[in-house]
C-alpha cells in the first residue's frame, strides 16, 4: 500500500537532485552573466521602428480590446505572418504599455537559449563542449544583435534548441513521446518565421533514424496541436480568399538564381563584429585589427567542428560491427540487401545518429537558401543558431581529449587549445561590448530609417510634460515615413491630447484664435519645419536628442492670424483661407501651398487614421498632396503642399483645379460570432469624394 506513495516522493528527490547538481555547476554562472550583460546592457536603446511598434501594439490592443490575434506583421515578401509573436508578447503587454519590456522579454528568451545550449551540448557531448559552445554563443556579436529588439524571428532561438532536444530524445536516445512536442515546436517556429519550415528536414531524418519510437497518438496529438495554433490564421486565409497562399505560389514561379549570399550570412553569425565599421571614431573601428584576426580563429574553429563531426561519423561507422540485422522478408537479395544492412548498421550508433542530425541541420538549409528567387536576408539564418557554436565546442573538446591521451610533448598542446578558446571568447566579448557602447552612445550614425526607443520616448514624454507645465491643451507631432508608426503608438500613452500627422506633404495647425500649443518636429520632416516658419509664430524650447542622428525640435507654436475664409471650399470638410497659392522652397523643391480651415471632427481610435487626398491639375501635370492624421478637430488649419515636378522651379501664374477625397483607414478585424480576430491588414472606409459649393467635385483657382 505504501509503494504508490513512494513513487512521487522518489520523483521529487530526483528533481531536487538534478536541480542541486545544476546549481553547483560553476560554469553556468559566468555563462549567465555574459549572456545577460550583453543582451540587457543599455536595452532602452533598442530599435523601435514600424515593425516593432506594430507587433507590440497588436499585443497591447488584443489585451485592451479583447481581440484574438489571427496574424502578426507583414513579411518581406508582403504576406502576413501568423500570430505566434503576438501571443508571446500578450503576457508582457497585459501589464505594461511600455515597449521596453517587450524588448527585455526578447532578451530573456535569448538568454534562456544560451542556457539551453549549454544543457543540450553538455548532455550529449560533454561538459567542456557545452561550456565552450555556450560561451561562444553568449558573446557572438550577430546573435546578440538579434536578441535586443522586438521582432518575431528574434524569438526563435530557445525553440530551436528545445526542438533539438526533442529530435535527440527520439533519434539518439530512442525514447518515445518526442514527436508531439517536436511538431508543436516546429509549428511555433514556422509562425515566427516561415524559413524555419526547413527544420522539417532534420525532423524527417530523425523519423528515419528512429521509426520505432513513433506512436500514432503522437502523430495525432502533433497534428492537432498544429491545427489549434494555426486555427485563427487559417480563418484569416479563408476570409482573404487565400491571398497569402497565392503570393507564395507566384513567388515560387519566379526565376531563381544561385549565389553565396546565404553562406556569407552564415559566416557573419559567428563573426566578432556585425560589419566592418566606417566611422573612425567608434570603439569597434579601433578594435578592427584584433577582430579581423579573431574572425579567422572563429572561422577555423567552426570549420574544425564540421571536420570533427565528419571524422567521428566515419570513425563510428568503421568501428560498428555488422551485427545480425536482416533485410525485410520481401527484400530482394543482392544490392537491396547490402543497402538495408548498411542502413541498419549506420543507424545502430547513437553518436552517429546525433551527428547526422547536426550536420543536416547546418548544411542543408544553407544549400537550399543558396538558390533563391527573392532576396535572402541575414535573419533567415537564425534557424541555424546555435549550430556553429555547438560544432566549435565539439571540435575544441575532442581535440583536447585527443591531446590528453597523446604522449609527451603533444599532451602539452591541449593547454594551447584552452588559451585559444579563452582568447576567442574574450575577444568576442570585447568586440560585442564595443559595438553595444557605440550603438548606445550614438557613435554609430544612423539614417532616418533607424530609431531607438529611448530617443522617441524621451521626445514624446518631453512634449507631454511641456504641455502640462505650461497648461497647454494640445500636442501636435509631425511624423515622417520612418517614425509615424512608433510615434502614433507612443503618443497614445500621453496625458495630453495628442495629434500625430504625417508631415510629408502637409501641416496641421490649431485654429488661429486658439491658445498656443506644443509642437514636436522630427528631423526627417523638413517640410513641416519650413511651413511652421512661414505660417506660425514659433518658439524653440528644446532639441530632444535622437541617438546617432539630428535631434527633434520642440516648439511652442501660435498660428499667425488669418483672413476671413474664402467662398471656395469643400462642403463640410475644407474651406480655403486664402484663394491665392503661395510658392515656397523646401530642400530645392518648389511647393505650391494652399491653406484650409478644417470643418470636420473625427475622434482618435486605436490604429485608425483620417486622410485627405488632394489632386491639383496644372498645365501638363497632376500634383498630389496627402494629409493623414490620428484625429481631426473643426477649426484647425490644414496646410497642403503640392511638390512641383523635378526641373520646374516656379509657376508664373499658378492656375489649379483641385479635387479632394476623404477616407478613414482602420484595422480590418474579422467578426466571428462574439469574437473579433485581430490582424495587421487595414481597410479603407468612409471614402468620400468631396463636393464644392456649386455641387461639382473641383475648385478652380486662378
Amino acid at each position: 500500500m505504501e509503494a504508490p506513495e513512494k513513487a512521487p516522493r522518489q520523483r521529487w528527490h530526483e528533481i531536487l537532485r538534478v536541480l542541486r547538481s545544476w546549481l553547483l555547476t560553476w560554469e553556468i554562472y559566468p555563462i549567465l552573466v555574459l549572456a545577460g550583460f550583453l543582451r540587457l546592457y543599455a536595452i532602452s536603446s533598442t530599435e523601435f521602428d514600424e515593425d516593432q511598434a506594430m507587433v507590440f501594439r497588436m499585443a497591447r490592443d488584443a489585451v485592451l480590446h479583447g481581440l484574438i490575434p489571427a496574424t502578426s506583421n507583414i513579411a518581406s515578401i508582403r504576406i502576413v505572418n501568423p500570430p505566434a509573436v503576438i501571443y508571446l508578447l500578450i503576457p508582457v503587454a497585459a501589464f505594461t504599455s511600455n515597449p521596453l519590456w517587450g524588448a527585455v522579454f526578447v532578451a530573456i528568451l535569448n538568454i534562456v537559449a544560451v542556457l539551453l545550449t549549454y544543457a543540450f551540448v553538455c548532455r550529449y557531448y560533454g561538459r567542456l563542449a557545452g561550456s565552450i559552445a555556450a560561451l561562444l554563443y553568449a558573446t557572438a556579436t550577430t546573435p546578440v544583435y538579434f536578441s535586443r529588439f522586438i521582432w518575431q524571428q528574434n524569438m526563435i532561438a530557445p525553440f530551436v534548441v528545445l526542438f533539438l532536444f526533442m529530435l535527440f530524445r527520439g533519434a539518439v536516445e530512442r525514447r518515445k513521446g518526442w514527436l508531439f512536442p517536436a511538431l508543436l515546436l516546429l509549428g511555433i517556429m514556422v509562425q515566427l518565421h516561415e524559413t524555419t519550415a526547413l527544420l522539417a528536414i532534420p525532423l524527417v531524418v530523425a523519423l528515419l533514424l528512429a521509426p520505432e519510437t513513433v506512436r500514432w497518438r503522437d502523430v495525432a496529438f502533433g497534428l492537432l496541436s498544429l491545427l489549434v495554433i494555426f486555427s485563427t490564421y487559417i480563418i484569416w486565409e479563408i476570409a482573404s480568399k487565400f491571398f497569402d497562399v497565392n503570393v507564395l505560389l507566384r513567388v515560387a514561379q519566379l526565376h531563381a538564381r544561385i549565389d553565396g549570399t546565404a553562406f556569407n550570412y552564415y559566416i557573419d553569425f559567428f563573426s566578432p563584429y556585425n560589419q566592418r565599421p566606417s566611422n573612425p571614431h567608434t570603439l569597434t573601428f579601433a578594435l578592427t585589427p584584433l577582430l579581423i584576426w579573431l574572425r579567422r580563429f572563429v572561422l577555423a574553429l567552426v570549420a574544425g567542428g564540421f571536420v570533427t563531426a565528419l571524422l567521428l561519423l566515419v570513425h563510428t561507422f568503421r568501428s560498428t560491427k555488422t551485427g545480425d540485422a536482416a533485410p525485410p522478408e520481401n527484400a530482394a537479395s543482392g544490392i537491396f540487401s547490402c543497402i538495408w544492412q548498411g542502413w541498419t548498421r549506420f543507424r545502430s550508433s547513437p553518436a552517429r545518429r546525433g551527428l547526422t542530425i547536426l550536420l543536416i541541420w547546418q548544411v542543408v538549409p544553407v544549400l537550399l537558401l543558396s538558390r533563391h528567387a527573392v532576396p535572402v536576408y541575414s535573419y533567415y539564418l537564425l534557424l541555424l543558431m546555435p549550430g556553429p557554436f555547438i560544432l566549435a565546442g565539439l571540435c575544441a573538446s575532442r581535440l583536447i581529449a585527443w591531446l590528453r591521451q597523446a604522449k609527451q610533448p603533444w599532451n602539452l598542446f591541449r593547454y594551447a587549445i584552452y588559451i585559444i578558446a579563452v582568447f576567442i571568447i574574450a575577444g568576442q566579448f570585447t568586440g560585442t561590448t564595443a559595438s553595444l557602447i557605440d550603438e548606445a552612445s550614438g557613435n554609430n550614425t544612423h539614417a532616418y530609417g533607424y530609431n531607438d526607443l529611448t530617443s522617441l520616448q524621451h521626445a514624446v514624454n518631453e512634449a507631454d510634460q511641456l504641455a502640462q507645465q505650461r497648461h497647454l491643451s494640445h500636442v501636435y507631432i509631425a511624423s515622417g515615413v520612418y517614425t509615424r508608426g512608433a510615434l502614433r503608438y507612443l503618443a497614445e500613452q500621453d496625458s495630453t491630447p495628442t495629434t500625430v500627422f504625417d508631415a510629408s506633404s502637409c501641416l496641421i495647425l490649431p485654429a488661429a484664435s486658439s491658445a498656443p500649443t506644443v509642437f514636436l518636429v522630427g528631423p526627417d520632416v523638413s517640410l513641416a519645419q519650413t511651413l511652421l516658419n512661414r505660417f506660425a509664430s514659433i518658439k524653440l524650447v528644446d532639441r530632444p536628442p535622437r541617438t546617432g542622428s539630428a535631434p527633434f525640435q520642440l516648439y511652442i507654436v501660435q498660428p499667425l492670424p488669418t483672413q476671413p475664409a474664402s467662398a471656395l471650399g469643400f462642403e463640410g470638410n475644407l474651406q480655403l483661407l486664402d484663394s491665392h497659392l503661395q510658392q515656397i522652397q523646401d530642400q530645392g523643391i518648389t511647393q505650391l501651398v494652399a491653406r484650409w480651415n478644417l470643418l470636420r471632427n473625427e475622434q482618435p481610435i486605436y490604429r485608425t487614421t483620417y486622410t485627405y487626398t488632394l489632386s491639383a491639375q496644372i498645365p501638363g501635370n497632376t500634383l498630389n498632396s496627402q494629409c493623414t492624421s490620428t484625429d481631426l478637430q473643426a477649426g484647425e488649419q490644414v496646410i497642403t503642399a503640392f511638390a512641383l515636378p523635378a526641373g520646374i522651379t516656379s509657376i508664373s501664374s499658378p492656375s489649379l483645379s483641385i479635387s479632394a477625397v476623404f477616407s478613414k483607414l482602420g484595422p480590418h478585424n474579422l467578426q466571428l460570432g462574439p469574437f473579433q480576430l485581430e490582424n495587421i491588414r487595414d481597410q479603407r472606409t468612409n471614402v468620400e469624394q468631396l463636393r464644392a459649393g456649386d455641387g461639382s467635385n473641383r475648385i478652380n483657382l486662378q
